[in-house]
């Protein structure tokens, strides 16, 4: 593997290069799933400024009720940030199983700490939600440690600019990196609109979302990079567990 290739960062189809690994490759864009499949993944979904009336910046997985995973520079890219961001479930052709718009906004406080080429290692974030999301719409994904990496295959979900109006993905993705390296690479092509899909590994019979997609790696036919799941992400996700354990009646 050679160490002088691009990474694109893929927010609203903006290139920003820079320098990592590269490696065999599934030489084909996410496919769309089928219909069936897409039924399954409905916690997956679009991440925009706008809602149902625009379209798909970025991908986005629901973690719990009312917390959705993204890339930081899907989200703004700072905690200072003060616009909008909205979810949308599971939107198959223009229908959704459910939207909410954000109530705050976290961007990993590395990533705003850390300068140049460094600064993708920490390019995730987490959107809470104004209006929580019904566990009778949707089952939100639970998260693991990176252990689970380091189990095989691996799926990587999301929304592209090539068919922004399904779900697309990849149950056979392989990691290109030991485990141990602060980001993953993956033989799976993204382009734009993939930038915060999950990376999931399969856990005793169960997809767990194990990292998140923040770009990619190459030119023409580009590899995934991802952030695995850090204590800080899983530290807002028990809070988010905490809040909707709260919310029960009684």
């Amino acid at each position: 593997m050679t160490r002088r290739n691009s990474i694109t960062m893929v927010l609203g189809w903006l290139p920003l290069a820079w320098a990592l690994l590269a490696g065999p490759l599934h030489s084909e864009l996410l496919p769309a799933l089928d219909q069936r499949e897409r039924l399954a993944w409905q916690a997956v979904g679009w991440v925009n400024a706008t809602g149902i009336h625009g379209h798909a910046s970025c991908s986005g997985t629901l973690i719990a009720p009312d917390l959705v995973v993204t890339a930081a520079h899907c989200a703004g890219g700072t905690n200072k940030f003060k616009g909008r961001r909205h979810f949308v479930a599971g939107w198959d052709k223009g229908g959704f199983i459910a939207t909410s718009r954000s109530a705050e906004i976290f961007v990993h406080p590395e990533y705003e700490r850390t300068k140049g080429n460094h600064k993708f290692k920490y390019d995730v974030a987490v959107i809470q939600l104004e209006s929580p999301v019904p566990g009778s719409a949707v089952t939100p994904l639970r998260i693991a440690d990176n252990a689970a990496l380091r189990l095989g295959e691996l799926a990587v979900l999301g929304y592209h600019r090539k068919s922004p109006n399904v779900l697309n993905g990849r149950f056979d993705c392989m990691t290109l990196s030991s485990g141990n390296e602060p980001v993953v690479i993956l033989d799976c092509e993204v382009i734009n609109g993939n930038s915060g899909g999950p990376v999931l590994a399969r856990v005793t019979n169960e997809w767990v979302l194990v990292a998140v997609v923040a770009g990619r790696v190459g030119g023409e036919t580009p590899l995934a990079l991802a952030v695995p799941v850090d204590e800080w992400l899983l530290r807002h996700w028990r809070a988010a567990l905490v809040r909707a354990e709260q919310r029960r009646p009684g």
